[in-house]
């Protein structure tokens, strides 16, 4: 008899609530429930298989997982749960054999980067895995990922040598020697497998397939080594340039005896060979004689640092350094081994100032334009943070990991993974830079997760991504790039509330840290996902003010007083526009945030009836804004309510004046219309009128209004008014102007016509 949905759904999602919560025998008993109610549903024996795995119980948990691997043998992230447990319980062999099974699903599924992991999984499980192996090399070759292939090969030589397959280990070091003719690895194994000679072998890796006919071209990006050895080919290449070039070096003032063309040349390629040949004195003796000739050169300025440096010397290096540092070829070269040669003298906040700066060149590097300037601001933080904590122990670490990450081979094309990843967290966040990944402990490990993890929830596998990324949180609890993907997997599942949660701690821990910036951009991103979040917003403004960031803080403060507004929470949205105000004279002045808060303010006047606060308010907006025609439209209408009609009337004419003034005669005449409209039988709008007409030389409207301000005028017993008004209209000359002199001539006889 078929169980009841509505309870295993509700169970299913109280044990995911659960083991999210890491509160696994709630979590099994919850999945536990969904199962009495569907025995054979995959994701709920999967729910308790990972539960029992949480909670310590592996070998209870194997058979669960393996019972909905069963069932799902088309999912590969069941079988891949598997592989993690046997993996666990030692016995890779058998999870090699389901991460491969999880591999080849994902491949036949075009997520070729998913089972590209997976045969990693399994070589790492069981590094004796010809099928992981091969499809690694297959991969690889496919990539022209060369160096990555010839691993590969050797790895695979190894396993087959092992197996007393000498024949087909040979064949695969020819096959590996096509990409590296003279790599002694593979020359090396290759002696062993003819004769016998003993081999240090040291690679394992990942591709196979037919290798290539030809000769792998050189990856120059893996070639390079560090940004030192990098400039260092590049100055032996400039000197090399200078020897043959016709036009001797540029020299420098005050030198008593310049040195020729020729005696140039010559030092130069004495000092070349010289150095060639590890003959560090002659080599120094050469340079030095070169810059005392006045020659003006960095190359030699950069040689002639290293040179000191191999003879410790660093002093004399520094200064070396110091001046082949101002010329871009030289920059990340020189600034690095600056840092090392102040860590050499035990100056270590100058190292690190030294080792920040270039990572934050070869970080720059890797982000678009509009990241450039946050980037920016998180290195000068991040070196104000170790310097304010004076962690020298931390500061060391960083420097050591920051010099052996740069040191190795390939070091570009990590940066550039790294970056990949890291930007799929800044679309909805902070800027990340590397100097974070460096810093957390198996961050390659770690980064490799958020990209599995973000590959998971692409395909809206969401349990998957939260089993990697809080796995990835075992392995660095602190890493907080790892806790802001999960927050954007649970705001991908609607977990709305626990998504802002995540954020806002991950806020708190940046501001904690002192990485201002990026505690601002956490905060945002939480009211991006919950605008009205009052207590995100609060303290976004708090952090933003002390910053110095006034603009956005006020930004954040119409919000906040917005928000209020729309929760009909009166009070506390005057507060709030109340406050921002105080603030407001420090923001932009093109901004006009004053203008901005005060009129919200004084429409909360207007809605309760406060009339005389709220002419107070309008008053000082146009003070503040002489040309806000709500401002003093409204300050007319509340003076009339008010019962000053000659208060209205100043602000009329002032907001008339100051049209005129700017050349808005135009905008001057509408007001005026509308107001005429408002109020018909108002004779001093219709003077005002008439007088703005005439302005204008628009005859025509003028007489209009003369007629009936003169009707108006009569009405109101002002009988010399209208002798005035009806003498201007014959001015005017009108079409029934004898009509018009027979009425005035009435009324200077005293007759008032009826």
């Amino acid at each position: 008899m078929a169980g009841n949905r509505a309870i295993y759904e509700e169970a299913l999602r109280r044990g995911a609530a659960r083991a999210w919560e890491q509160r696994w025998e709630e979590a099994i008993a919850a999945y536990q429930q969904a199962l009495d109610e569907f025995p054979n549903e995959p994701d709920a024996l999967s729910g308790l298989g990972l539960a029992l795995a949480g909670s310590g119980r592996l070998q209870e948990a194997l058979p669960v997982l393996q019972r909905a691997a069963g069932i799902a043998q088309e999912n590969p992230v069941m079988q891949e749960q598997v592989a993690q447990v046997l993996e666990k319980l030692g016995r890779l062999a058998e999870a090699a054999h389901f991460y491969l099974r999880a591999a080849d699903l994902y491949h036949q599924q075009r997520a070729s980067g998913l089972a590209m992991e997976r045969w990693k999984d399994a070589v790492r499980a069981d590094p004796t895995s010809i099928t992981a192996h091969v499809n690694l090399l297959r991969v690889y070759l496919a990539q022209q990922k060369y160096r990555e292939a010839l691993k590969e090969y050797v790895a695979l030589a190894c396993i087959y040598r092992d197996q007393g397959e000498q024949e087909r280990a040979l064949e695969l070091c020819q096959y590996a020697l096509k990409l590296d003719p003279h790599n002694p690895e593979v020359l090396a194994l290759m002696d062993f497998l003819r004769y016998g000679i003993p081999a240090k072998i040291s690679g394992t890796g990942p591709l196979a397939g037919a290798p290539p006919e030809e000769p792998a071209p050189e990856e120059e990006s893996e070639e390079r080594g560090s940004p030192v050895e990098t400039a260092l080919r590049t100055a032996l290449a400039q000197l090399a340039e200078v020897v043959f070039e016709e036009i001797p070096p540029q020299t420098g003032p005050l030198i008593l005896r310049p040195l020729s063309k020729r005696e140039i040349d010559t030092l130069i390629s004495r000092a070349i060979d010289a150095q060639a040949r590890g003959d560090l004195e002659e080599a120094i003796s050469c340079y030095e004689e070169v810059l005392k000739g006045g020659v003006v050169e960095p190359a030699v300025n950069f040689n002639l640092g290293l040179l000191y440096q191999q003879q410790l010397r660093f002093d004399d290096a520094s200064a070396q350094f110091q001046q082949s540092v101002e010329h871009p070829q030289y920059r990340l070269g020189s600034l690095f081994a600056l840092g090392e040669c102040y860590r050499a003298l035990g100056r270590i906040d100058e190292a690190l100032k030294h080792f920040l700066e270039v990572l934050k060149i070869v970080d720059l590097s890797t982000v678009r334009e509009d990241q450039a300037d946050d980037l920016i601001r998180l290195y000068d933080q991040l070196a104000h943070t170790y310097a304010a904590r004076g962690e020298r122990e931390q500061a060391v670490e960083f420097i050591n990991t920051l010099i052996s990450f740069l040191s190795e081979k390939g070091w570009e094309d990590k940066v550039h993974q790294a970056r990949q990843r890291l930007d799929l967290l800044s679309r909805e966040g902070p800027v990340l830079s590397l100097a974070e990944i460096l810093a957390a402990p198996g961050s390659e490990n770690i980064l490799q997760s958020i990209g599995l993890a973000q590959e998971y929830l692409r395909r809206n596998l969401f349990y998957a991504a939260m089993d990697e990324l809080l796995f990835a949180v075992e392995r660095s609890p602190s890493f907080l790039p790892v806790h802001h993907q999960i927050g954007e997997t649970l705001a991908a599942m609607g977990r709305t509330e626990q998504a802002v949660g995540k954020f806002l701690a991950i806020a708190d821990t940046f501001r904690a840290r002192g990485n201002f910036s990026q505690a601002a951009a956490m905060y945002e991103r939480a009211l991006r996902l919950a605008p009205m979040h009052l207590v995100a917003r609060l303290k976004l403004i708090d952090l933003l003010v002390s910053l110095g960031e006034i603009d956005r803080a006020l930004e954040h403060y119409l919000a906040l007083g917005d928000a209020y507004y729309q929760m009909a929470q009166l009070d506390q949205a005057r507060e709030k526009y109340s406050e921002a105000l105080q603030l407001a004279p420090r923001g932009s002045r093109e901004r006009r945030w004053e203008v901005k808060f005060l009129h919200r303010i004084g429409d909360i006047d207007m809605q309760r009836v406060e009339w005389r606060r709220a002419v107070s308010v309008y008053e000082r907006i146009r003070d503040l804004a002489p040309d806000d025609e709500k401002a003093r439209l409204t300050l007319m209408d509340l003076y009339e309510r008010l019962g000053r009609s000659d208060r209205a009337l100043v602000e009329l004419d002032g907001l008339l004046q100051h049209y005129m003034q700017t050349g808005r005669a135009q905008k001057a005449i509408a007001v005026l219309e509308e107001r005429v409209r408002e109020h018909p039988d108002s004779i001093p709008l219709r003077a005002r009128l008439v007088q703005i007409y005439l302005n204008a030389k628009r005859k025509e409207d003028a007489l209009r209004e003369l007629d009936i301000l003169g009707d108006l005028q009569l009405q109101a017993g002002k009988i010399q008014d209208a002798i005035a008004t009806i003498q201007v209209i014959l001015k005017l000359e009108p079409p029934n102007a004898d009509a018009y002199r027979e009425l005035l001539a009435q009324l200077q006889a005293g007759q008032i016509p009826a």
